[in-house]
């Protein structure tokens, strides 16, 4: 019987929410208001448009900027044995993700610092269980009852297998990524930038699942079986960033960033220790058959062994135009380099994935600025990814935001933005329904950033 076990998403999941697979884009309160932010120059240039940060007045400028997002994960597998149909939802927020931008621009020169989230960015909590546990048993049984893997020549042919219950699924994911650059007015209307970029990324997911075991299959003989997953993987990468920003006229301003490959290597923390098989009565003979059994699948081995899943190249273009003096139209793009990141099979389907935005400011009054926007995202994923931990959705994200400056040398910033995705159905049918995994999920976003000028 040739099945994939379904690990639900928990990772892609926690991740973007905005931006491609393994990517997060909102790096910038201002974002949520209009994603367009690669043609701007201010402080959020520090992440968005480096080159652009020369074009700056001189002097010292801090940012700092929170977001608060609201998260709901829904996954409905139709597997014949579970109550409640296979379906499984989550709603916890990531209350607090921060970053910083700073930039100190002086003459024809600026220095600048971007730190925050650059993907996964949250947890998610399941309780009651996951569609998983019910076909890691089965996986269980059949290795016993055929006397195949790990029971090899051991055979159980009414060995049975059946899922009580499961305490709360914890799986959260964060990249952490820092940038040092420096930009230089080369012209009066043309500057380059760079940067060394820095990431540190933990992928982490710690279940529990409860079975009675019947080797032989009669009750008497039954035995308490507690499956046990704690897997904290770590990895650390360097990569580069390099950018453009052309003045073309007193009111178009055009820029560009790249930013490489990163490479990651996921190691984890306990290794395949993180994976533990506990019978009451104790038998471990067993216990270490089934754990041999669980190993041996991807979806399990992918969080106990070391895994490259690098971090893709992305490339930006972006305009903004001063259209009066009261409005400026923004309009940018993001494409994604997925298939070149593809080692090891990580991102084996995926297409390569790309955003278009577009945004305006209004300039109510001196003291108030009031944004909007919206961007679509095509991940890269399709119905052939959707799958294990990997559940990108393509969507459309409508943003709006307020700024307001009481003094000259100082601004803040309130956004809120909704993400719409499509939802959509995995190609691989997990439960002989006829039908494969539907996934959706909805995101609401606030942000908030004060920025300072010294």
């Amino acid at each position: 019987m040739k099945k994939s076990l379904i690990l639900l998403s928990i990772l892609a999941s926690a991740t973007a929410y905005a931006g491609s697979i393994d990517y997060l884009a909102e790096q910038d309160a201002e974002y949520f208001a209009h994603p367009s932010m690669i043609g701007k120059i201010g402080t959020s240039a520090a992440f968005y448009n480096p080159a652009g940060t020369v074009f700056m007045e001189d002097g010292t400028y801090f940012k700092i900027n929170s977001q608060t997002v609201f998260k709901n994960y829904k996954m409905e597998t139709n597997y014949p044995t579970i109550a409640n149909g296979g379906t499984h939802e989550s709603d916890h927020p990531s209350a607090l993700v921060p970053s910083v931008q700073y930039v100190s621009k002086k003459g024809d020169r600026s220095y600048f610092i971007h730190s925050g989230v650059a993907a996964g960015g949250g947890a998610l909590k399941y309780e009651g269980g996951l569609t998983a546990f019910e076909v890691l048993g089965e996986a269980v049984q059949i290795s016993a009852a055929k006397g195949i893997g790990y029971f090899k020549d051991d055979a159980h042919p009414s060995a049975a297998i059946t899922y009580l219950d499961s305490p709360e699924t914890v799986g959260s994911s964060y990249y952490i990524n820092t940038n040092f650059g420096i930009a230089q007015k080369l012209t009066p209307k043309f500057s380059v930038g760079g940067a060394i970029r820095f990431i540190y990324a933990t992928r982490n997911l710690d279940c529990t699942a409860n079975y009675n075991f019947a080797l032989d299959g009669n009750s008497s003989d039954t035995q308490n079986l507690q499956v046990q997953l704690d897997a904290e993987r770590t990895a650390y990468g360097v990569g580069g960033v390099l950018g453009f920003d052309y003045k073309a006229t007193d009111k178009l301003n055009i820029g560009f960033k790249y930013e490489s490959e990163v490479e990651l290597y996921f190691k984890s923390e306990k290794g395949r220790d993180g994976l533990t098989a506990t019978l009451d009565p104790v038998d471990e003979g067993n216990s270490a058959k089934i754990v041999g059994t669980l190993l041996s699948q991807k979806v399990i081995s992918e969080w106990t062994d070391k895994e490259r899943r690098n971090l893709p190249a992305t490339m930006s273009l972006g305009l903004s135009y001063e259209l009066n003096d009261k409005i400026t139209l923004l309009t940018s793009g993001n494409y994604y380099f997925i298939k070149e990141a593809n080692r090891d099979g990580a991102y084996d389907n995926y297409d390569n994935g790309y955003e278009i935005s577009f945004g305006i400011d209004y300039k109510l009054n001196e003291k108030v600025v009031l944004m909007a926007g919206y961007q679509y995202t095509d991940t890269g994923a399709n119905e052939d990814t959707y799958k294990d931990t990997d559940f990108a959705l393509d969507a459309n994200l409508y943003g709006v935001g307020i700024q307001y400056s009481p003094v000259e040398n100082r601004t803040y910033t309130l956004t809120y933005s909704y993400v719409d995705y499509k939802t959509d159905q995995a190609s691989t049918d997990y439960s002989n329904s006829g039908t494969g995994t539907i996934f959706s999920k909805t995101v609401q976003a606030v942000a908030i950033s004060a920025e300072f000028k010294f």
